[in-house]
C-alpha cells in the first residue's frame, strides 16, 4: 500500500484549545505519548448536533521523520478496518493547516496502568475482575488478528505494543484496545521493520520480537500473558533492575516464577493459562488470543466466577472516584 507524504511543520504550541480542525473543535489535551498528543474535541454538526471525540495529533519533534509519519498513517489505515466493541474505533483522518490528525471514539475510563497502580495500594485487582478484563482484551486482539483483505486473505495484523497503557477500561466496565501506532501487517512486504529497530515497549515484548525475528499474533499473546500475570500477582514476570536485565530475562529460556509462589492459593487453572501464554517458545504458547480466551473462561474454580461488565464498572468507580470526578469537571469546564 503506497504511503502518502504529508508536510507537517506546525509546533504543538500552535495547537490549542478552541482551535478547529475540519469539523472538530479542540477542547483540552488529555494525553501525550511518544509520538502524538491526544485531545478531547467536539464534533459539531448541523442544527446544534455535538459529539465528544478524541483527536490524535503528531508531536512536532517527529514531523520530519518519515517512519513516524508512516506509523501514524498505518494506524489510521489498519486500525480503522478493525470493527469490534473491544477495539478503539477510528472515525476519521484529516489534515488542516499542515496538521495531520486522527479522530477516534471518546473513551471515558482509565488505562489499565492507572487501575493497577491504584489497586496495588488496596490489595490488588480481584481475580474475577482481572480475568474479565483479560478476556475482553483477548477478544479485541483476536478481532485485530483476524483482519482480512477484501479477498479474504489475512492481513496478519500484530499490535506489537500490548501494554497496560494501551488497554483502556471504561467506567462502564468495557475494555478498549487502543494505539495501533506500531502495529505490523506481517503479510505486507512494505511494512517490514528496519533491521535492528524495535517498536513497542521493551518490558512487554516477546523473545522473538526482542531478537528481531519474524513475529505473528503469538507475540501479542505473550504480552497478554504479561498483563494477566501483572493483574493477578501485582508483579511483572520478567522485569529486572534495568532495561538490560529485563531484556535478558525475557530472552533467556528461564520461565517466569509461578504465580502460586507469589500468591498463595492462586488457582491452578489460571496459573496454567498464564504460564502457557508466557512460554518463551512461540510454538508452546496459545496459537491465538481466542484460544487464550477459551482457557481463561475455564481458569477460575467453580466457586469464583468471572465478573460482569457491571461489576468491573463498580470496582473502577470505587477505585478512582477522584479521577472520575476530576475528569467530569474538566470536561464540563472545557
Amino acid at each position: 500500500m503506497p504511503v502518502i507524504s504529508f508536510a507537517l511543520s506546525i509546533m504543538l504550541d500552535d495547537v490549542s484549545p478552541g482551535q478547529v480542525l475540519g469539523r472538530y473543535e479542540l477542547l483540552m489535551p488529555v494525553a501525550r505519548g511518544g509520538m502524538a498528543s491526544v485531545w478531547a474535541a467536539r464534533l459539531k454538526g448541523t442544527r446544534g448536533f455535538q459529539k465528544l471525540v478524541a483527536i490524535k495529533t503528531m508531536l512536532p519533534g517527529l514531523v520530519d521523520d518519515p517512519s513516524f509519519e508512516r506509523m501514524f498513517l498505518d494506524e489510521a489505515s489498519l486500525a480503522s478496518q478493525v470493527r469490534h466493541p473491544h477495539v478503539i474505533e477510528i472515525m476519521d483522518l484529516g489534515e488542516q493547516d499542515r496538521i495531520l490528525y486522527l479522530v477516534m471514539e471518546w473513551v471515558s475510563g482509565e488505562a489499565l496502568s492507572i487501575i493497577m497502580k491504584y489497586a496495588a495500594t488496596r490489595g490488588g485487582i480481584p481475580l474475577p475482575i482481572a480475568v474479565h478484563i483479560a478476556t475482553q482484551t483477548c477478544r479485541g486482539l483476536h478481532a485485530a488478528h483476524e483482519l482480512r483483505e477484501p479477498d479474504g486473505v489475512l492481513v496478519g495484523l500484530v499490535h506489537r505494543d500490548v501494554s497496560p497503557q494501551n488497554v483502556l477500561v471504561t467506567y462502564d466496565g468495557v475494555v478498549k484496545v487502543v494505539d495501533f501506532g506500531v502495529a505490523k501487517a506481517t503479510a505486507r512486504l512494505d511494512t517490514q521493520t528496519e533491521a535492528g529497530q524495535l517498536k513497542g515497549k521493551i518490558a512487554y515484548m516477546s523473545p522473538e520480537q526482542l531478537r528481531g525475528e519474524k513475529i505473528d499474533r503469538r507475540t501479542d499473546v505473550f504480552a497478554m500473558g504479561i498483563l494477566l500475570y501483572m493483574m493477578t500477582t501485582g508483579k511483572h514476570p520478567f522485569r529486572g533492575d534495568d532495561q538490560a536485565q529485563t531484556i535478558a530475562r525475557i530472552s533467556s529460556d528461564e520461565p517466569a516464577i509461578l504465580p502460586s509462589v507469589l500468591v498463595p492459593g492462586y488457582p491452578p487453572g489460571l496459573e496454567a493459562v498464564a504460564m502457557q501464554a508466557l512460554a518463551k517458545d512461540p510454538a508452546k504458547r496459545y496459537p491465538s488470543a481466542n484460544d487464550m480466551l477459551i482457557g481463561l473462561q475455564r481458569a477460575l474454580p467453580s466457586a469464583m466466577r468471572e465478573s460482569t461488565d457491571e461489576e468491573v464498572s463498580e470496582f473502577i468507580r470505587r477505585l478512582v472516584p477522584d479521577r472520575l470526578e476530576a475528569g467530569a469537571r474538566a470536561s464540563r469546564s472545557a
